[in-house]
């Protein structure tokens, strides 16, 4: 009997630990590249910068792009334009 009570402690103290108020942010952001490829790179690299400034821990594998769009202008030296997201947990 008395293991079982220690047993069921542990776990409310487990529960209670810092780990389990862990929580997911949904992170936004956008960037300007050369090309398609630089684009994504420039907003990956901003989702994980704003990430680790909270003291998370980006998840890379969530990164999706929403939108990107492709300037008409020959001149603009940055014409590739993505919108992307990533998932970012949070302690």
């Amino acid at each position: 009997m008395k293991k079982l009570y220690a047993a069921v402690l542990a776990g409310c103290l487990l529960g209670m630990s810092s780990l389990a108020f862990a929580e997911v942010a949904n992170l936004t952001n956008s960037a300007d590249g050369a090309n398609r490829d630089a684009g994504i790179a420039a907003v990956k690299k901003k989702l994980q910068d704003a990430c680790t400034e909270r003291k998370g821990t980006p998840k890379v594998e969530s990164f999706e792009v929403v939108f990107e769009k492709t300037s008409d202008n020959p001149n603009v030296p940055k014409p590739y334009y993505v919108d992307g997201k990533m998932q970012c947990d949070l302690p």
